[in-house]
């Protein structure tokens, strides 16, 4: 839909029409999932505030991630010719994203060991910040090819934080059995995110291109990057709530199963013993 509204027109009835068909399909979807005994998703996990919260900030944060890549690669590779792009081959576009890669791997290393001196329910705000400060970085400054390096060198360790901490979150707040089904809400919520990017951010740009044109102005880039600011903000902003025990699971006093609480001496980390088959 968001691909398709500025060629159809935001109001036109083929548009509101597909509008109003996803949300019909949405809530039967999600009625017959609560209704089974066994359903392939199990949506009443989300009443688990830190699991509504990790998968929250997963999807939030995913579309600003994602809508960033979007933004730089294409900035990159614009002929020089728009005024504005760089010309550069796919090859170098994809070494921009080598300080991305870096600092995602190195921040996902990081917090485990930092996890015992951290709150995860200051750390995973702060780490939307991060993601946050990297945008608006991009919105103010995109010049010069080696400021699209830095973008991607401070949204990685933030982009990094958060992937690494939603994880272990879900899994300390669910039981053994219902980690698959948890994860794997998650993961579709990442991949929502991430399909979302790209025709949030084509939509931006297009609307932003005059017409007889085929590239977009470079405002659009700084339109787009504001709109991933208040994104990120939002995803900031979400701030995790308490565990809660779910009947019949054993639970310590911090509201995790006792089958899963990590040894640590900080009970607000947000990464379990086994971080890093989490995190890899």
């Amino acid at each position: 839909m968001l691909s398709e509204g500025e060629s159809w027109g935001w109001t036109s009835p083929a548009l509101l029409g597909l509008l109003v068909a996803s949300l019909v399909c949405l809530a039967v979807w999600t009625v017959y999932e609560l209704r089974i005994g066994q359903p392939l998703v199990d949506l009443r996990k989300l009443r688990n505030r830190v699991v509504l919260t990790a998968d929250a900030i997963g999807l939030v944060a995913g579309i600003g991630m994602y809508l960033l890549l979007s933004l730089v690669t294409r900035l990159a590779q614009a002929p020089t010719g728009a005024g504005h792009g760089f010309g550069v081959s796919v090859v170098v576009a994809g070494l921009i994203l080598l300080p991305f890669s870096a600092g995602t791997l190195l921040a996902s290393r990081v917090i485990p060991l930092a996890a015992d001196r951290l709150s995860w329910r200051l750390t995973l705000p702060l780490s939307c910040g991060v993601i946050l400060g990297s945008m608006l970085l991009f919105a103010l400054s995109r010049s010069g090819l080696w400021e699209l390096f830095l973008v991607m060198a401070v949204a990685g360790p933030g982009v990094g934080c958060v992937f690494a901490m939603v994880p272990g979150l879900i899994v300390n707040s669910v039981t053994a059995r219902d980690v698959g089904s948890a994860m794997g809400l998650n993961q579709v919520l990442r991949y929502f995110g991430f399909s979302t990017r790209n025709a949030l951010s084509a939509t931006v740009l297009e609307s932003h291109t005059m017409a007889g044109q085929v590239l977009p102005d470079l405002s659009g880039y700084g339109a787009a990057a504001m709109l991933g600011c208040v994104i990120c903000a939002i995803a900031a902003a979400v701030l995790p709530g308490r565990r809660r025990s779910e009947p019949g699971v054993p639970a310590t006093a911090e509201g995790a199963p006792a089958a899963l609480q990590p040894q640590r001496q900080n009970p607000e980390s947000p990464i379990p013993a086994q971080a890093d088959q989490v995190c890899g």
